[in-house]
């Protein structure tokens, strides 16, 4: 029952943002507009709305409690620090139990050896009993060891002759320690001629053992053989690991407290460049234009702030081109919707005039046709802007084209007296969208005849080169300064030399720009003032073959 449930509330929400977003399309084509992120949140509005009906609970976002960089920047500090505090602890008890016997086996070797060296090669000497008295009590205490003196009897049995334990007493007897070490070690690995130290553990604990093995001579002149066992009880945890475990702790200790409190006041000083960024990016969005960012020494802070204070120029100068562009088309609007308006109404109220009205209704009539105009370029311009135009590439004789459109402007020629030369190859092939360009050729002759000079001449040149298509469009008009002639491109953007009203929405030479960028075509123009300017542009040459271009 609940998968059929939640099949009907999947449906329902389906259906419902399908609605809304045939809705939105519906707008969409309608109003023509470019402004897709309004329809999309009307589109995101209508699902939410079909959810609250299909009843759905809205999904709440989920909220992070380490939701900042300085919180992120001391959890990862702080996380550092204890991994190598992780490392340190492993490596301690590495050397504690890995290091720490051998290094003991070494200390108890040497004590051995330094024992089995003073040992005398007399039994029965003075330098014996001196080796009972002095020598062994000495090394004993000093290395806090247990030494054991024997010989074996017939039987095999140990026969003690002295032991001092770690503090230096003697006595002829053994040690319950002697005893069991005894028991538990191989007897000729632990007293061969090259024995090591070994670890035994016994009834009694864990010791180190070192045995030496010493042939003596008795009074007799007979010799014997004589036995030293090494002795140190084997303690992990003794006085000098305990220190080395207490300091370990302590810097432990200090170890953290300095890493939250160092990667604290690290990440408030790393991000307070980023608050700043923010803050001013606040003030910029509000509307504040001259903010400016700096940085503070980082490379990575220097380069945002760079491209933060490159965005707000463009930011700014976007703002400037937004107000002239409204001031310009709603002087362009507003002008033939006053006439459109003071014929209409001179149409009403004037007596019946065949010519008159005739004359009149031509006047709304083309009024009407510029505003037409006006809005089929702002259209195109905002698609070509957006990118939703799709060129259509195929082999056109431009030459062709460009006869074609100069014939549209025969009108001028016989209202205004504009000469129009044409210096047109025969034939020129290139690969091209034919609507697009006718749309560029005429722009480029509009913007010639609203700058031609006083002869009214205007001279449309295509030559076919090896490789390359150049089409020009001359006028001989008062031409561009230098400082203009790099923004004759941009969008609502006149000179002040126009021979008359400038004709068009001044957006023909941004919407030729965007044309003859998506073709990757060269373009651009020459101008001298007083002589005039030519406006041109490059396509690549195609020759046909089998029907197609190469």
């Amino acid at each position: 029952m609940k998968n059929s449930e939640r099949n009907d509330n999947s449906d329902c929400d389906s259906t419902a943002c399908d609605t809304a977003t045939d809705g939105q399309a519906a707008i969409a084509e309608q109003t023509q507009s470019a402004d897709v992120s309004d329809c999309a949140d009307s589109g995101v509005a209508a699902c939410q709305s079909a959810d609250a009906a299909c009843g759905n609970k809205p999904r709440k976002p989920r909220r992070r409690i380490i939701n900042t960089v300085s919180r992120r920047t001391t959890l990862n500090y702080i996380v550092f620090s204890l991994i190598l505090l992780a490392v340190l602890w492993i490596a301690f008890f590495i050397m504690l139990y890995g290091f720490y016997d051998t290094i003991l086996k070494h200390d108890i070797e040497d004590v051995g050896h330094i024992a089995a060296s003073a040992f005398p090669k007399q039994s029965d000497s003075n330098g014996m009993q001196l080796f009972y008295k002095h020598r062994l009590p000495e090394i004993a205490r000093d290395n806090s060891v247990t030494v054991t003196v024997f010989t074996l009897n017939e039987n095999g049995d140990a026969e003690v002759e002295i032991t001092v334990d770690n503090m230096g007493n003697g006595v002829d007897e053994s040690s319950d320690v002697f005893d069991a070490v005894m028991i538990a070690v191989n007897f000729n690995a632990t007293f061969a001629k090259n024995s090591k130290a070994q670890k035994v553990d016994t009834s009694l604990g864990v010791f180190l053992c070192f045995g030496s093995r010493h042939e003596v001579k008795h009074a007799d002149g007979s010799g014997g053989i004589m036995y030293m066992l090494v002795l140190k009880h084997y303690d992990v945890i003794n006085p000098q690991t305990n220190k080395i475990l207490y300091m370990l702790i302590l810097c432990t200790f200090i170890v953290l407290v300095f890493t939250c409190v160092f990667s604290y006041f690290v990440s408030r000083f790393q991000t307070k460049q980023l608050k700043d960024f923010s803050q001013k990016a606040k003030r910029l969005a509000d509307g504040e234009i001259n903010v400016m960012f700096s940085g503070s020494g980082y490379e990575e802070f220097e380069s945002l702030a760079t491209a933060l204070n490159a965005a707000t120029d463009k930011y700014e100068k976007s703002e400037k081109l937004q107000r002239d562009i409204i001031a310009n088309v709603s002087h362009d609007i507003r002008t033939p919707l006053t006439m459109i308006r003071a014929y209409a109404e001179m149409l009403r109220d004037m007596p019946v005039d065949d010519d008159k009205r005739k004359k009149t209704a031509g006047v709304i009539i083309s009024e009407t046709e510029r505003l037409d105009a006006l809005t089929a370029d702002m259209l195109n311009y905002s698609k070509l802007q957006s990118g939703v135009v799709e060129f259509k590439f195929e082999p056109c004789d431009i030459s062709q084209i460009a006869r074609s459109v100069l014939m549209q402007f025969d009108i001028y020629s016989e209202r205004d007296g504009i000469k129009f030369l044409s210096e047109i190859d025969r034939k020129a092939i290139v690969n091209c969208d034919k609507p697009r360009i006718e749309q560029v050729l005429y722009n480029l002759i509009i913007n010639a005849i609203n700058y031609c000079g006083d002869d009214k001449t205007i001279i449309v040149r295509v030559t076919d080169a090896q490789n390359k298509v150049r089409v020009e469009v001359e006028d001989h008009g008062k031409g561009i300064s230098p400082q203009e002639i790099d923004a004759v491109w941009d969008r609502y953007y006149r000179t002040a030399h126009a021979a008359r009203a400038a004709v068009g929405s001044g957006l023909g030479l941004s919407i030729c720009k965007n044309i003859l960028a998506a073709h990757d075509a060269q373009f651009g123009v020459l101008s001298e003032q007083g002589k005039g300017s030519v406006f041109w542009f490059e396509l690549n040459s195609a020759k046909i073959r089998g029907g197609g271009a190469t």
